[in-house]
């Protein structure tokens, strides 16, 4: 083990033995595991936090509700505002704060929202909105300023909110393997009006509005609105933003009803942020990464716009003393125009362009995106036995224009060490504002789920089940007036969801528990003309995710958890004939293995002294592939260890200073072609964060500053589950931000 590894779970492991001694346990009477009434939260009912205050007590686990995390038979991880303000500045992506999450790792580049759960590749669409999903796709992502919490739901627990839509993991790669929840913020008990200013050390300007009041006789209506302009550069040289937008959260509060409505406005620019890159196959050691300032495209031409609304609605209705009604819903629309690079462009392991990825593409892209879920829940007893119920009935409808054109004519030359070539023609070459939009995909999913949760004694046993149909039309292929793949060949599949989890509790501080899911994406038709079932349909690929764990909370000032997970994940493959040797049978059944270990742990250490982190150990395999070389090496971009560990001193209730440390264990680089193993090396990344609260002139003042990547370390990342692809890390980048309420 390197001494980096060392180095972090030594930290962890000293955070444990000090948090366990800080306090003796206590006996207390033993709860029954008890569901929220509502499942729409009150924005008056504000969550507890866990010892240190990074993460809550209680996460949403989907159609179950707001649930006590140490008695949920899965794993989740509920992120607090506090938290979230802190780590991701207004300006600045969620994946500042997921990564607090050790079965998580982020990275990527600014104009991308990929990141991996337990090894599996994912992106933005796999955010959901006040329990709405499919708002986001690879190429958008959430708006900062509007989250409060965020809950990070992993595993098995990714299949209890109801259908899962296609578009939330590639086509042939299985369902997602989590599912992270974003709460937007929502007014509270007090009434404020907050004007913030932001100053991040590149030139960056923003401008945040926050208003919160509540109305009505008992004060049951709450009104919270909140905008921001942002504008300047970014710590990648060149590289610069503009975001603005302006949205509203209105929440009621009756005696029998609960209603939330959330939406807004959001228009956004990135320019010069391309980080993206591909290893040639002559490669035979993998390059140095170089200084991490240096903008990879031209940040005066190449972009990627964006702009659009959400609009989400949580409504609850008691019907009787154990009975609700229940109704989410959402919709929104993404446009967005861009002048990027192709793909990822290619380099040997000198750093030379070579040529392949690197020339521009005009891209225009137009999702549409309608989701209604409605259903009952209620509690009822059959003898001992404890019953909490849901059944609900979704149907979500997307769909997805896109268009490009590439200019192959305008490759870009040169190194990524000594700079880059540009041929002039690149400044006049972008037609994104031009491009007609094309149906490139039409979906509509409608599902009939059913949830018990059964408590009876110190065991709990959730059963829930999906009755998932799918109809799936494809359109146009991305090239603006030609026809994609599969054209006019409609898809349809109809196929079942399980989800089963066991929690065996002996105290209110310990429980053991056990979990399985079988979560299923669409199917596919095949299009290949060397396949011997060229054009037959391939079933609905499936997901298999099963998990053990242990959660424990000895006293008030600890909580830990530790789960090993076991994720079978279906990919395409290609099984020769033995009479036609150039042909073959296409099908799903090609396969890779994840195993491994997580562990978390909140605690306080001490008096002014907090702490969070944890760790993850991955085996990932490839099993079952086309091409027999591939089989037993490593997941592309996989990495064994990673954690994160973060320290906060509190010298008053004022002031905080907290440290991040998280490291990422040697990646494995998987070349497609010749199948070399390349080590991607390990890297450890210091990030800092202070708050203080103030007053000037009688006026409440909180200042927050934040430095990501403190020592400017430059090095690669490796893109999990993407064959070919790593990312350069972005620099150092400072925030400063100063937040006066009226």
């Amino acid at each position: 083990m390197s001494k980096k590894n060392n180095l972090l779970l030594s930290s962890i492991m000293c955070s444990l033995i000090l948090g366990m001694s800080a306090a003796p346990v206590s006996a207390e009477t033993i709860e029954t595991f008890n569901l929220d009434e509502m499942i729409v939260e009150s924005s008056r009912n504000h969550k507890t936090p866990l010892p240190g205050g990074f993460n809550n007590d209680s996460s949403r686990v989907g159609l179950l509700g707001e649930t006590e995390v140490i008695k949920a038979p899965f794993t989740v991880q509920s992120i607090t505002e506090d938290t979230v303000s802190k780590m991701a500045m207004p300006n600045q992506d969620l994946d500042t704060v997921l990564s607090n999450v050790p079965a998580i790792r982020t990275g990527t580049s600014p104009i991308k929202t990929d990141f991996s759960i337990r090894g599996i590749a994912t992106n933005a669409s796999s955010y959901l909105v006040n329990n709405i999903p499919g708002f986001f796709i690879m190429a958008t992502g959430p708006i900062t300023n509007t989250v409060g919490s965020i809950d990070a739901m992993i595993g098995p627990a990714a299949t209890l909110n109801g259908s899962t839509p296609s578009f939330q993991a590639g086509g042939i790669s299985g369902a997602t393997p989590g599912a992270i929840y974003l709460n937007t913020k929502r007014a509270g008990e007090n009434d404020f009006i907050k004007y913030t200013q932001t100053f991040g050390g590149h030139g960056d300007y923003g401008e945040y509005l926050d208003i919160s009041q509540r109305f009505g006789k008992d004060r049951n209506i709450g009104v919270r609105i909140y905008g921001q302009y942002d504008d300047g550069g970014l710590a990648i040289s060149g590289a610069g933003q503009r975001k603005k937008n302006l949205f509203a959260n209105i929440s009621y509060e009756g005696e029998t009803t609960k209603t939330n409505v959330f939406g807004g406005y959001y228009d956004q620019k990135l320019m010069g942020t391309e980080r993206r890159f591909a290893l040639d196959s002559s490669a035979t050691k993998f390059p140095d990464a170089p200084d991490n300032k240096m903008s990879f495209d031209d940040p005066n031409v190449m972009h990627q716009d964006s702009n659009g609304y959400m609009l989400t609605l949580n409504h609850q209705k008691k019907l009787s003393e154990n009975v609700n009604w229940f109704v989410n819903a959402g919709m929104n629309q993404t446009i967005v125009r861009r002048f990027i690079y192709n793909s990822e462009f290619t380099i040997d392991e000198n750093g030379n362009v070579m040529g392949a990825g690197a020339y521009p593409w005009s891209d225009y892209i137009d999702l549409q995106n309608q989701y209604l879920q409605t259903g009952l829940k209620g509690d009822f007893m059959t003898g001992m036995a404890k019953h909490n119920v849901a059944v609900s009935v979704d149907r979500s409808h997307r769909k997805y224009y896109k268009t490009g054109k590439n200019r192959d004519d305008l490759g870009t030359t040169g190194n990524i060490y000594t700079g880059l070539h540009f041929k002039p023609g690149i400044y006049e070459a972008d037609e994104a504002t031009s491009l007609q939009k094309r149906l490139n995909q039409e979906e509509t999913i409608v599902s009939l789920n059913f949830m018990d949760k059964i408590e009876i004694g110190k065991f709990t046993l959730v059963g829930a089940v999906s009755r998932r149909h799918g109809d799936y039309l494809p359109g146009y292929g991305p090239k603006s007036g030609k026809e994609g793949p599969n054209y006019k060949k409609e898809l349809k599949d109809s196929n079942w969801a399980p989800t089963y989890g066991l929690s065996y509790a002996p105290t209110e501080k310990l429980s053991f528990y056990a979990a399985q899911s079988t979560a299923r994406n669409r199917g596919s038709f095949v299009d290949d003309s060397k396949a011997l079932n060229n054009n037959d349909y391939l079933d609905a690929t499936k997901l298999k995710n099963t998990e053990f764990g242990i959660k424990a909370k000895p006293n008030e000032n600890l909580s830990m958890s530790i789960a090993y997970f076991d994720m079978t994940q279906p990919n395409t493959l290609n099984t020769y004939s033995t009479t036609e040797p150039t042909k073959y049978w296409v099908s799903n059944n090609g396969k890779n293995r994840f195993k491994g270990v997580d562990f978390s742990i909140d605690a306080k250490l001490a008096d002014k002294w907090n702490t969070f982190g944890g760790f993850e150990w991955l085996n990932a395999k490839q099993e079952v592939t086309s091409d027999k070389r591939f089989e037993g090496l490593p997941t592309h971009g996989s990495v064994k260890w990673s954690g994160v560990w973060g320290l906060e001193y509190k010298p008053d209730e004022d002031t905080s200073f907290t440290s991040r440390l998280s490291y990422t264990g040697e990646g494995k680089f998987v070349h497609s072609k010749t199948a070399r193993v390349l080590d991607i090396p390990s890297h450890v990344t210091l990030d800092l964060f202070a708050s203080h609260k103030t007053k000037i002139n009688s006026v409440p003042v909180k200042f927050t500053a934040a430095c990501y990547n403190v020592t400017n370390d430059s090095h690669w990342i490796a893109q999990t589950g993407q064959p070919n692809k790593f990312m350069l890390n972005n620099p150092r980048s400072f925030m400063l931000s100063a937040e006066f309420e009226f």
